[in-house]
């Protein structure tokens, strides 16, 4: 049994686990927020092909990873085989 499992049935232990497996293969949205920012209409209009257009998260600051719109957990981007990924390096505790 894995570490987090552990974790998790200590965290609920009045939770039915066997009843996990029937919502296993549930579809959610997976997010990796890299930045945010502001920008005017008439500056979205401008855009085009090759626009750069800046974020307020710094280089090397994790990125915001969200469930549903639920922030879940932090991660640093990766780059493997000329994609990128989210390396997990935190898990949100609920409340933060």
């Amino acid at each position: 049994m894995s570490e987090n499992l552990k974790e998790l049935k200590n965290s609920y232990p009045n939770f039915n686990f066997a009843n996990l497996a029937k919502i296993a293969n549930v579809e959610v949205k997976l997010t990796a927020q890299l930045g945010k920012t502001k920008v005017p209409l008439r500056d979205i209009l401008r855009y085009e092909t090759g626009s750069l257009v800046m974020l307020d998260n710094k280089e090397d600051e994790p990125v915001d990873i969200f469930v549903d719109n639920v922030l879940v957990a932090r991660g640093m981007v990766v780059a493997l085989d000329n994609c990128y990924g989210v390396k997990i390096t935190e898990i949100v505790k609920e409340g933060e």
